[in-house]
């Protein structure tokens, strides 16, 4: 029996913004399926089955399957290539409505292909979905490995009968569950994942479990409900053995402990921190926390032993809402902590939502505040949400009416199959009610400030400095994220995009709406002017090159070696080398460029400042900091190709220089540095 096990697609949403929603592969992120390889380790224990994994992501991002309107025929033939018999899914809200429809093509191309879904979206409305799409065969709800082995072990036999934790239809059509199945109880009992059927990326973060579950009742989460609130986790002696193992395969790597709140049990933590101490500390690691479940002491624990970051959901800077929905952690006492967490060597991600039931102007407010407090004492990134609960959770039931704007950032297929999705989407509350959000009690706040909440901080993690300068200088964060959405939402409007981009725009048109923002202040630092400036022609540079790579700041002294470029003459014809961008400021800002929160603003030395971005490889962008001369000397080049004699004639003319012979050999001495950075080129070798 050939069993073939998918990713579901998975999108950057930053790159959606900078490449202004364009169909573009570098949009997908690839990450590890820490749930796919744990099944599949499962059946090789069980069944002595080799599932194969298939990754959607990569396989988009390598252009195997192209994003557009073919898009799920695409995948639905690529997966059924291999001619498997069940096809497995995991699940997440964001892309359901994806993998739903390549399911659909898959049972077109091959319908004697069993489908089977898992994950914690196909969970909480396995009924709905399986009344509503005929595609889709059994679903797993809840913990998998067992379930999903008990399934294949009964389709292998005489077909499907009932087993506990999954979802099926009854001869009526009716969606039937089996009930529910008891959790494991201990994880050391599991195998190791299957990490060897996946190759990450060089720089990619591996997903690695240590725990399951979480005690706490949050009315909005669906964490809890899906694992029952029972909080477990696996020892440290497994931990550090399987984690040398994993980095046997993939050699050292920064890792993510994959626990839905890992600092549940301090005692248990300080026992995983104490074994990864005796054995050196052998990785970097980040983990998922709850400011009222860890201390400084705690902190600074976890940082000898390897944590680098560590994400708090905050949710609110609001007491009432914070109240309401039952995350029973007190605001100030938050803050203390994220200081503690910094000051111990780890970074601070944070996490807020907007939009509940209840939320007014004032609390939504107070959760800017927060917002806004939270990225000047240094944390980062952190994000907001959209208030769209799971259907099982404990909120949403109380919910009524739900509503789908369709403004939202979605795998990037082309507007005609984005305005069809979002339709889809919209038809379907409980299916697709990650796309969902209640009708608030209060009028006071507009729709469309809820619809951009969620890339606002993408945005203004882009143009931090700036941002920041503004909030405190004109209302407060609210009061500058209320008129971005106007400034926006008029430019959309002019420009005829498509209603589910009214409140989007890139980190270019951002840039733009802070200068204008800046210009309406009597007096605003000169220097902040000219670092977004820097930060509109970066982005605009990188919304060109695919896939997106951040620009660095490289001084223009640090080069190649000099060893095999030729001398340059007088007399030698120069071109210019890969330049896309350039630009002169008035100031030398490079101090704020490198500036973070908590950090004062520097003081800009006088200027001028002279840029260059300079292509490195495909995709990949340089900034470097040039001289007055080397930078003539790229105006001069984008003319035309010219000899290196007459740039410095034109220069010495231009500076009153041409009596100095020193100076004059000094230039092209430089001109010979730019062509050992690039800059320039030797016609004689391509130009």
């Amino acid at each position: 029996m050939r069993i073939t096990l998918a990713t579901s697609p998975h999108v950057r949403h930053p790159a959606v913004l900078q490449n202004d929603f364009q169909v573009a592969s570098s949009s997908m992120l690839t990450f590890i399926p820490i749930g796919l390889l744990s099944l599949i380790s499962s059946m090789r224990s069980s069944l002595q089955i080799e599932p194969s994994l298939y990754d959607l992501n990569r396989r988009i991002v390598d252009g195997t399957i192209p994003l557009g309107p073919s898009f799920y025929r695409s995948a639905a033939t690529e997966i059924c290539s291999s001619d498997p018999d069940i096809v497995g899914f995991m699940t997440e809200n964001e892309s359901y409505h994806h993998v739903l429809q390549i399911c659909r093509e898959i049972k077109e191309i091959k319908p004697d292909c069993v489908i089977v879904l898992g994950g914690p979206h196909a969970s909480a409305v396995a009924a709905a979905t399986l009344t509503s799409w005929p595609c889709i065969d059994y679903i797993v709800s809840g913990e998998g490995e067992t379930s999903f082995a008990d399934l294949i072990r009964s389709l292998m036999a005489d077909g499907f009968n009932s087993a506990p934790g999954v979802w099926y239809r009854q001869p009526s059509g009716a969606p039937f569950f089996a009930g529910e199945r008891p959790l494991i109880k201990e994880l050391d009992t599991l195998p190791y994942p299957a990490y060897d059927l996946y190759e990450p990326d060089p720089e990619e973060e591996i997903f690695f479990e240590v725990g399951r579950g979480c005690p706490f009742q949050c009315t909005f989460c669906s964490t809890a409900p899906f694992w029952k609130r029972a909080y477990r986790v696996k020892s440290g002696a497994r931990i550090i053995e399987e984690l040398l193992y994993v980095l046997r395969l993939y050699g050292p790597r920064r890792m993510h402990f994959t626990h839905d709140l890992f600092t549940t049990s301090k005692t248990w933590v300080q026992e995983v921190c104490q074994v990864l101490i005796r054995a050196g500390a052998p990785i970097k690691w980040t983990c998922s926390s709850r400011t009222d479940t860890v201390d400084a002491e705690l902190l600074k624990l976890m940082a000898t032993a390897g944590c680098s970051a560590i994400y708090f959901g905050l949710e609110s800077g609001s007491p009432r809402i914070l109240a309401e929905i039952r995350k029973k952690i007190d605001v100030a006492h938050s803050f203390e902590i994220l200081r503690s967490c910094l000051e111990a060597g780890i970074a601070a991600n944070v996490g807020f939502i907007g939009g509940f039931p209840s939320e007014d102007e004032q609390s939504l407010s107070e959760t800017f505040d927060a917002y806004a407090r939270a990225l000047e004492i240094g944390c980062a990134p952190v994000h907001f949400f959209q208030f769209t609960p799971f259907e099982d959770s404990s909120i949403a039931g109380t919910l009524g009416d739900r509503i789908c704007t369709g403004h939202f950032l979605d795998l990037p297929l082309g507007p005609e199959l984005g305005a069809a999705n979002r339709k889809l989407v919209a038809s379907d509350p409980v299916v697709f009610g990650a796309y969902h959000r209640p009708r608030r009690h209060s009028e006071e706040i507009k729709e469309e400030l809820i619809d951009g909440l969620e890339e606002f901080p993408t945005l203004v993690s882009a143009a931090l400095l700036p941002a920041l300068w503004l909030a405190k200088s004109s209302g407060g964060m609210f009061a500058l994220y209320r008129r971005w959405v106007e400034w926006i939402s008029k430019f959309n409007d002019a420009r005829n995009a498509a209603s589910y981009r009214r409140c989007f725009g890139t980190p270019v048109l951002f840039a733009d709406f802070l200068m204008d923002e800046m210009r309406l202040i009597h007096e605003f630092p000169p220097a902040l002017l000219s670092v977004l400036q820097v930060i509109r022609l970066n982005h605009e540079i990188a919304g060109q090159e695919q896939p997106v790579i951040a620009t660095t700041m490289a001084n223009y002294r640090t080069g190649l070696p000099s060893e095999g470029w030729p001398k340059i003459e007088l007399s030698t014809n120069l071109v210019l080398g890969d330049i896309v961008g350039k630009l002169e400021i008035p100031l030398d800002i490079e101090s704020l460029l490198s500036t973070k929160p908590p950090d004062p603003l520097p003081e800009p030395e006088p200027g001028p400042m002279y840029l260059l971005w300079k292509r490195v490889a495909p995709g990949r962008v340089q900034l470097l900091k040039a001289d007055a001369f080397t930078f003539h000397a790229v105006r001069q080049l984008q003319i035309s190709s010219k000899k290196a004699g007459d740039i410095v004639q034109t220069w010495a003319m231009d500076h009153n220089a041409s009596g100095r012979e020193g100076d004059l050999f000094s230039l092209v001495d430089q001109l010979e540095e730019a062509a050992r950075l690039g800059v320039v080129h030797c016609k004689s070798l391509g130009g």
